[in-house]
């Protein structure tokens, strides 16, 4: 038996579901192993689930059941592209620099002898969707994106092209 949102997607469509926009206990449940799967069909039910076409012009196949899925009829906008990280070079002029010390250099200079290196400790993730919240959360802390990238989370207008 297949579960709908874990192994049942549109093809040519990506998808994205918003569990910080649902329920608390939903978004707890898509942070667990196993039991993540049975959050991506309930995110369905609540409405949490989009799907865009890859390019436009393509249709969704007839048979796939769209009951419950937000379906899009044009490719992603620029500030969805931007929020999913794939765009987060438009904040290039943003820096921050420390964290660009913690997450992208990875050194201090003390003098031209004296070097500390510093190694970030591996982060684990084990659902899909917390890989993918780890990742959108470090694209933006390494571009100095960050706090728009949260605002922008929870609905707030912003300037992102800066």
């Amino acid at each position: 038996m297949k579960i709908r949102g874990w192994e049942d997607c549109p093809d040519d469509f990506q998808t994205d579901f918003n569990f910080h926009s649902g329920p608390k206990w939903l978004l707890a449940l898509s942070h667990i192993p196993y039991f993540e799967r049975y959050a991506y069909s309930k995110a369905i039910s609540f409405g949490l689930a989009e799907a865009w076409p890859s390019e436009k012009g393509v249709v969704i196949d007839p048979t796939f059941d769209s009951d419950g899925w937000v379906i899009h009829t044009s490719p992603k906008n620029d500030l969805e592209k931007w929020m999913e990280g794939s765009l987060a070079l438009l904040g290039q002029g943003k820096k921050n620099r420390t964290v660009q010390f913690l997450l992208r250099d990875r050194k201090l200079e003390l003098s031209d002898k004296v070097v500390i290196f510093w190694q970030v400790a591996p982060r684990f993730t084990f659902t899909r969707y917390g890989k993918k919240m780890r990742l959108r959360n470090d694209i933006h802390r390494i571009n100095g994106t960050y706090k728009d990238y949260k605002k922008a989370l929870r609905g707030e207008r912003f300037d992102f092209s800066a």
